[in-house]
């Protein structure tokens, strides 16, 4: 009868030290806070540092930024990359409530490291997400620390409301042209000059894209120190009551639940408009004539039929037979169509589009990625920049050239000795030279190919539409012509009236006109 023996297997090799990190947050940038942010990078690094069969990998630290999304927090992704290059074997908390305030994010990110064979230790509660009855632990406790952050942001919300109210509430991001200093809006000279000369410039008949351009020409930088003005900036500015020295509060909100989206308000929350609440910087006559012009213009060049320019143009292509739009004037309102719609309509089953719903669409997919609630740009960021590592470190198609293209040099080497000493005639020596060149110079375009990768270009552009986005302070209404120029690569439209936009580094997105 055979004789059976059990290997148990050993979850790492023997000698080697389990490589550990240790992740801590605090949620604020107050004195105590940082003072305890500190205490936990110190704790950390003397308690792994302090176990023999430990090495300590990084200590990741997020200071200032709430645990409900982990998509914020810069050092958690790190932490979360480097466990999925696996150079991480077990991860250290103070509680759960460090690691994530979200019950379904911790319980996911958990789930997501256990697979990967990486434990998470949470020490105030004594959970260890490697052992089996600890999961449903970690659930609970992940629960408690959502509730209390909800219960912290209720109480919050509850005290901005009555500031609001009292017209005491001060936004922590200042507009262009002032600071916050001592929890107060200080006029801030150099900015505030500017503000005034668009004023100034627009009521002299200027138009926000005018403006636009010569604050770029001047090398005026924006409020995040760039230098690239729009005209939709300017019509913020120019539309903003703070400038006269007004504050009109909840201008957006957040969902009462998590994970606490913002979205702008129209009407599903109170509005409080409080009067001479700080400095300002324009006088309220000149403020009103500014508006009274700003809507004039609207009113002239906003109707259905009246549009000068055509931004549209050349932009939008058939998903049906791939033919471009053109504008027309249908029924006294701007519609656009499939060029051999128009012709034929038999020759294509495409429809007409009002123009404000094609500029609708186009401004639903760039608010959704600024003002979602969802970091997809970053989480796709991320995703390219493991894949490129990745691509590097396992490029079989670079090994698998390289390895036929020293074969072939070789047996060209070959062929030189045998014809050097006549074994072979000329024209064999000479047909199977080439038929080796020949495919030395198309393993060598392969292995270029291979080399020379998309990914670090799909980055870059990904990342410089983040930037773009990232100076929108508050969801798009009007269309900006320049931002969907800077940012919008490709429109195609379908007959199920499904609108479908790419963007920088080829990411494509689709919404329902």
């Amino acid at each position: 009868m055979a004789t059976t023996k059990m290997i148990t297997p050993a979850s790492k090799r023997p000698g080697t030290k389990l490589r550990v990190a240790a992740y801590c947050r605090v949620s604020s940038n107050s004195a105590d806070q940082q003072n305890s942010y500190i205490r936990q990078v110190d704790a950390y690094t003397k308690l792994v540092s302090n176990n023999p069969a430990w090495e300590l990998v990084d200590i990741f630290a997020d200071a200032g930024i709430s645990g409900m999304k982990a998509d914020n927090r810069e050092q958690f992704q790190r932490m979360i990359r480097m466990c999925e290059l696996h150079q991480i074997d077990m991860i250290i908390t103070k509680s759960v409530s460090r690691f994530a305030r979200n019950v379904k994010e911790a319980l996911e990110y958990c789930r997501k490291l256990k697979l990967l064979g990486i434990g998470v230790k949470f020490e105030k509660e004594g959970i260890f997400t490697l052992s089996m009855g600890d999961e449903m632990l970690l659930n609970t406790f992940a629960a408690i620390a959502q509730e209390e952050s909800k219960a912290i942001s209720q109480n919050q919300r509850l005290s901005i409301l009555k500031r609001m109210e009292a017209g005491e509430y001060v936004d922590s991001n200042a507009p262009y042209g002032y600071r916050l200093i001592d929890k107060k809006l200080s006029v801030y000279e150099p900015e505030a000059q500017i503000v005034r000369f668009m004023y100034r410039q627009y009521l002299n008949g200027h138009s926000t894209s005018e403006i636009a351009r010569e604050l770029n020409e001047r090398g005026i930088p924006t409020k995040t120190g760039k230098q690239v003005w729009r005209s939709g900036k300017v019509a913020y500015i120019l539309r903003n009551e703070r400038y006269k020295g007004d504050s009109k509060y909840q201008k957006t909100y957040r969902e009462s639940f998590v994970p606490f989206r913002q979205f702008k308000n129209r009407g599903e929350e109170d509005m409080f408009y409080a009067e001479k609440t700080h400095t300002p910087l324009i006088d309220a006559e000149t403020f009103e004539a500014v508006q009274t012009l700003f809507s004039k213009r609207q009113a002239t060049f906003g109707q259905c039929g009246t549009n000068i320019t055509y931004p549209l143009t050349g932009r939008i292509q058939c998903a049906e037979c791939g033919s471009f739009f053109h504008r027309r004037n249908v029924s006294g309102c701007v519609k656009w169509g499939c060029a051999k719609h128009i012709q034929d309509r038999n020759t294509c089953d495409s429809e007409y589009y009002a123009e404000e719903r094609i500029y609708t669409g186009i401004l639903t997919v760039l608010n959704k990625l600024r003002f979602g609630g969802t970091d997809v740009l970053g989480q796709t960021v991320r995703l390219l920049e493991a894949a490129l590592i990745m691509s590097k470190q396992n490029n079989f198609v670079v090994q698998e050239s390289n390895r036929e293209i020293a074969e072939l040099n070789s047996k060209l080497l070959m062929l030189e000795k045998m014809n050097a000493k006549g074994y072979l005639e000329p024209e064999v020596i000479k047909s199977q030279t080439l038929e080796i060149t020949a495919r030395l110079n198309e393993l060598k375009q392969q292995r270029q190919a291979a080399v020379d990768s998309m990914l670090p270009s799909m980055i870059a552009d990904i990342r410089h539409l983040q930037a773009l986005l990232e100076e929108l302070e508050e969801p798009l209404v009007d269309f900006d012509e320049g931002l969907m120029r800077d940012t919008v690569r490709e429109i195609a439209i379908n007959k199920q009236g499904e609108i479908t936009v790419t963007l920088l580094g080829g990411l494509s997105f689709t919404e329902k006109l």
